[in-house]
């Protein structure tokens, strides 16, 4: 499951306490109603969680059959509920009820801990086949790690004309190594996939006067599809002393780009370069 997917299942687990504090409350004032209404929601957001679970571990996840028992609870108290009468719904024990979904809530939130793993998902975006030996290394790291899922997907550029405006669309996704699987850049869904981290090497976005990738593939805007966006320089320049304010100076074209600014984590060449 992917990180994003198991904050969604743990936050829902949050609520379902939360909802069941409300039904003994609920019990408590004999609101039934409520304590139905509370239930049934319940019901559907563990029918939801399951199905996310499954989709994403597959049916033999130790999960389901906890929340299948979970629904099973959930439709006995529910069906009591319903059938008490004014009179008797005076003994309706609300502490007896909520022990039950407690110890429920306890289970399904111990196997979501437990017996749900977190897979990541890293996506490399190299713009020019010539420049991935910058990210090559770190992919080929990602690519043997079991819990992660790496993705290669070149992304086209444009050349510029004088005036800024785009000329010709190149697209080199058939020049990487034949052991380097590359994905079409319009068969992965950012916005559905949300990976956990995404790799650059182009800095510029749009302030490069000789190319430019396509915009979509911009720094600000990848930024809202992922917790980390790393930024690896295709080049390596002559290092410097940070106290050199002339050589400091020189490197501000370098320093402020926009992908260094946008990005989570810039990789460097030296330490005297990340200070």
């Amino acid at each position: 499951m992917r990180k994003f997917q198991k904050k969604q299942a743990e936050d829902f687990v949050e609520l379902l306490g939360q909802a069941h504090e409300e039904i003994r409350s609920a019990v408590e004032k004999k609101n039934t109603a409520s304590a139905l209404t509370l239930l049934a929601d319940c019901q559907d957001g563990a029918v939801a969680l399951g199905t996310l679970i499954e989709e994403a571990e597959g049916k033999e996840t130790e999960t389901i059959p906890i929340l299948e028992s979970y629904c099973e609870l959930v439709y006995e108290i529910y069906r009591d509920l319903e059938a008490y009468d004014s009179a008797q719904r005076q003994t309706l024990n609300a502490a007896k009820i909520y022990k039950a979904l407690r110890q429920a809530h306890f289970r399904i939130a111990g196997s979501i801990k437990y017996d749900v793993k977190v897979r990541r998902e890293v996506v490399f975006l190299p713009y020019k086949a010539s420049m991935w030996d910058s990210l090559e290394s770190v992919w080929r790291a990602a690519d043997e790690d079991p819990d992660c899922d790496a993705y290669v997907i070149p992304i086209p550029y444009y050349d510029r004309n004088p005036d800024g405006s785009f000329r010709e669309l190149h697209y080199e996704g058939g020049e990487y190594p034949k052991d380097v699987p590359v994905v079409w850049y319009e068969d992965y869904d950012f916005e559905k996939r949300q990976p956990d981290m995404i790799f650059i090497h182009n800095p510029y976005d749009d302030g490069n006067l000789v190319t430019s990738v396509h915009s979509f593939f911009y720094s600000k805007n990848l930024k809202q599809y992922t917790e980390k966006l790393v930024y690896i320089p295709y080049f390596i320049l002559d290092d410097i002393a940070p106290d050199n304010q002339a050589a400091v100076e020189g490197m501000e074209h370098f320093c402020l780009a926009e992908g260094v600014v946008n990005a989570d984590v810039t990789v460097v060449q030296s330490e005297a370069m990340r200070q």
